[in-house]
């Protein structure tokens, strides 16, 4: 069962839910099947977000490594924007 290719498996703890939700939707815009837990206890009462361990960013235990690497480009900055970004700006 712990080969399980589906299974959920943690690749990030983080105690700021709003930073879960951008990794979740980083990893989610690439095509990485992921979720979150925990995340409504942490909002709820923050305080015991240490005792939990965070929100856990889970993903099927197949993309784990590419999600490791996502999750490395993103701390690096790989992801960031330029600083004279335009939003209004046309991307095309």
């Amino acid at each position: 069962m712990s080969d399980d290719p589906d299974r959920w498996q943690t690749v990030a703890r983080l105690s700021d839910a709003v930073e879960a939700q951008v990794l979740l939707g980083r990893l989610l815009a690439d095509g990485i099947d992921a979720q979150l837990a925990d995340q409504n206890h942490v909002q709820a009462d923050p305080l015991i977000a240490l005792a939990l361990g965070g929100v856990r960013v889970q993903v099927r235990r197949r993309d784990q490594a590419i999600a490791q690497s996502i999750i490395e480009a993103l701390a690096s900055g790989d992801y960031a924007l330029d600083e004279d970004f335009d939003p209004g700006a046309s991307v095309d």
